[in-house]
């Protein structure tokens, strides 16, 4: 059986990468998967900086550690959107070396095929690289203006209304050109709306409806899924399902212990088991 890891929303904490760390060498899983919200929560331009920081020195060396430490094993990661976009070229420059970026591509470990994306619907935060319109329908985002890293620099950005798009579905549709959906494994940092996944704290369901629209039609074997920090322990589920497809968010949120879930890819559903929930 071939053993894989999930965890997502690290934020920068060293505690939950050296707790990741410690799992992997304890178990010695084939891939390790982050999915989204690497880096540390930071404002401004002085925060796109702190992320690059930290892109650049703590997370590249804890890639050299991983693989000294549990050779073989595969680092799959991206960003989400609480990570300023204009870094993403670190991703991409140690992308086949210490790690595979996932973000809007699909990547193949031992003939299991992974497919990855980091947008999201529009939030109430004002960091707005990773967020994109549903599906082109209307919608009421709360909260329509914000900042941008386009090009390197910090700008102020607002989404027009009048013109819903670049859409999450069509980012989607991308995704299933190169794929068969259904035999293909999605590490979306959104998860799909209505569902134990993507329940805030005042229990409003905030996933996202392309990505529930996406699962109903193409029914994936798995959808690993974060964002939504506290939904775990508000709706006290780390799982749901749709169809024939299981959705996971293991929550990063309260709790000291790193969240993430075990699994066998071949199996998903009979095999996926919490690092902290029982259920």
């Amino acid at each position: 059986m071939s053993e894989w890891f999930f965890t997502s929303d690290l934020h920068g904490q060293s505690d939950f990468y050296e707790q990741a760390l410690a799992v992997a060498v304890e178990r010695r899983p084939r891939a390790l998967l982050i999915g989204g919200d690497l880096g540390p929560h930071a404002h401004g331009d002085d925060g796109i900086r702190r992320q690059r920081l930290f892109l650049e020195g703590f997370l590249v060396e804890f890639a050299r550690r991983l693989h000294e430490a549990v050779p073989g094993a595969e680092l799959l990661l991206m960003p989400g959107n609480d990570d300023w976009a204009c870094n993403h070229d670190v991703i991409e420059r140690h992308d086949g070396e210490l790690w595979r970026a996932l973000h809007d591509r699909v990547v193949e470990v031992d003939g299991v095929r992974v497919a990855g994306l980091s947008w999201v619907p529009i939030t109430p935060f004002g960091m707005k690289d990773w967020e994109r319109w549903e599906d082109g329908a209307p919608e009421t985002p709360a909260k329509l203006s914000g900042w941008t890293s386009a090009g390197g620099t910090l700008r102020e950005f607002a989404f027009d209304p009048a013109r819903r798009e670049p859409t999450i579905a069509a980012a989607l549709d991308g995704l299933a050109a190169r794929t068969d959906a259904a035999e293909t494994l999605f590490v979306l940092h959104s998860p799909a709306r209505d569902t134990h996944c993507d329940v805030t704290h005042s229990r409003a369901h905030v996933g996202s409806r392309a990505i529930r629209a996406f699962v109903e039609a193409r029914q994936p074997p798995l959808v690993l899924s974060g964002h939504i920090h506290e939904s775990p322990r508000v709706t006290g589920h780390w799982r749901d399902t749709i169809g024939r497809t299981t959705l996971v968010n293991p929550g990063q949120f309260g709790h000291p212990v790193l969240c993430g879930v075990w699994f066998d890819p071949e199996r998903p559903a009979e095999t996926l088991s919490h690092t902290t929930h029982p259920r």
